[in-house]
């Protein structure tokens, strides 16, 4: 080979391996994307709640809660530690156990005070796990505004309102620090 087709072909493998890293890259703005909507306010949680005045039912309730603000699965993770200052923002899923289907709605109670929560938002997890598409419409949230908790340790018990409305389920309490 002559020495021109060489040092051709040194450049050549040498500019391609140079291709294998990468390159940082600033892309413009895409003109045509929509800009995200403005970040809504977290409804807060209205005292009350759909439990009030109902019975009180001896089974065990369906539930399960993912939050309690920062403390993912407090029920479970101990210590559950959320910031006080933060919107507190309870969610997971409920449903009836004796049923089967999806409750009336949930309250969430904290330190005795009950709160409606929303319900119905979409668990398609929770239908494949317990094998039953009826309950996919069984998540739920609350939400506490910001420095609505005192620092220091408080509880939170849900209450799955049965599906025909006439009673309710009680979760075991919950522990939960706000600091």
């Amino acid at each position: 080979m002559k020495p021109f087709a060489l040092t051709l072909a040194g450049l050549a493998a040498l500019s391609l391996a140079a291709c294998e890293q990468g390159k940082p890259r600033h892309l413009p703005p895409d003109p045509m994307a929509v800009a995200p909507a403005p970040a809504a306010a977290e409804p807060a949680a209205q005292p009350g709640g759909l439990s009030t005045g109902l019975r009180k039912r001896l089974e065990p309730a369906g539930f399960f809660l993912d939050h309690a603000g920062a403390a993912v699965d407090p029920r479970s993770r101990q210590p559950a530690v959320t910031p006080a200052a933060q919107a507190t923002v309870f969610d997971g899923f409920a449903f009836d156990p004796v049923a089967k289907v999806p409750a009336k709605g949930v309250d969430v109670v904290v330190d005795g005070k009950a709160y409606g929560a929303a319900y119905g938002a979409e668990r398609p997890d929770v239908a494949r796990f317990f094998k039953a598409p009826i309950l996919v419409k069984v998540g739920f949230r609350a939400a506490l505004p910001a420095g609505s908790l005192t620092i220091g340790p408080h509880t939170v018990v849900l209450r799955v309102v049965a599906a025909d409305g006439k009673s309710f389920y009680e979760s075991p309490q919950i522990a939960f620090q706000a600091n």
